[in-house]
């Protein structure tokens, strides 16, 4: 939760419309119009077994698979952002962290059979400004077709060490769940011992079905570890019409506007991150309508 005590500038919600307003909060950053040009390999052998290995276990993870980012760039801003009392969600803004997804995107794509989209749904998160993440599934009944295979996955990509003690997640593998998969599952059916727990190196990185039960621990207030950072993205099946009302049918490439666009779009659902500061009602409201998503992300 950001701090009530940091009244945050009533100019905010123009302010942060202006891509100098981020370039001087994080100069160690770029907001531009370069395409990304790395990618995460991936040749049709391994991209099936990886899309067999998700239908069996409902995640992936991806140890140190090639991403090539500032990490430590990137860790230092959303110090600042936070520090600045702003949600760190903002690091969305900068060039660094969407290349990081465009990287990846053989892998998604393979996941996918060859038909990923990305949807309109971008965060970050960073453990002194939220307390976790609560047990979820992502999109019940929209995360896996009937043959088990994705149709949705949430990448989940820390961008400092996860431990346990600062707060990693948590998996119930989808053979361990019984609800797995059903109509309208709230919660895991399984045994503890089947749970997973999933520490992470900064640049590794975790994908899970929609389906999915997981969660973000606590951190534990006795931990000496960095508090954690990270980055999540949502992909669908291209295959089906979009379940969040849009895609980003930019990707790999999204412009500024775009990431603007998508945290517009987030922001209420992490209200509680909000709560002390109704300045975040006019930033929210105001780069909606400045750039709204269905009209810069809609696919026909």
């Amino acid at each position: 939760m950001l701090s009530s005590r940091k009244r945050l500038p009533q100019g905010l919600a123009i302010a942060s419309q202006s891509a100098e307003f981020w370039r001087r909060l994080a100069p160690e950053l770029t907001i531009s119009d370069a395409q990304p040009n790395c990618v995460v390999r991936r040749d049709e052998y391994r991209s099936e077994r990886e899309r067999m290995r998700l239908v069996d276990d409902g995640y992936l993870y991806y140890r140190q698979p090639g991403i090539v980012a500032p990490m430590v760039d990137i860790a230092n801003a959303m110090d600042r952002i936070v520090n600045a009392g702003l949600p760190a969600a903002f690091i969305g803004v900068y060039d660094e962290v969407w290349s990081i997804i465009a990287q990846m995107r053989e892998v998604v794509g393979g996941l996918f059979g060859g038909e990923a989209a990305l949807m309109p749904d971008f965060w970050a998160d960073h453990t002194i400004a939220t307390a976790g993440l609560g047990a979820q599934r992502r999109f019940p009944g929209q995360g896996v077709f009937a043959d088990g295979t994705a149709k949705t996955a949430v990448i989940w990509v820390p961008v400092t060490a996860a431990t346990t003690e600062n707060g990693c997640l948590y998996v119930v593998p989808a053979g361990q769940d019984r609800n797995y998969g059903k109509p309208d599952p709230e919660r895991a059916d399984a045994c503890l011992p089947g749970i997973r727990a999933l520490p992470a190196q900064s640049g590794d990185a975790i994908v899970m079905t929609g389906e999915t039960y997981h969660w973000q621990a606590r951190p534990d207030r006795h931990s000496r570890d960095r508090s954690l950072m990270s980055l999540t993205w949502t992909f669908q099946s291209g295959t089906v019409s979009p379940i969040e009302g849009a895609l980003i049918d930019s990707y790999p490439y999204v412009p500024f506007e775009t990431r603007l666009a998508i945290l517009a779009n987030q922001m209420p659902r992490h209200r509680d991150e909000f709560a002390g500061q109704p300045v975040w009602r006019a930033v929210q409201q105001t780069l909606a309508n400045r750039f709204p998503i269905t009209a810069k992300a809609q696919r026909v």
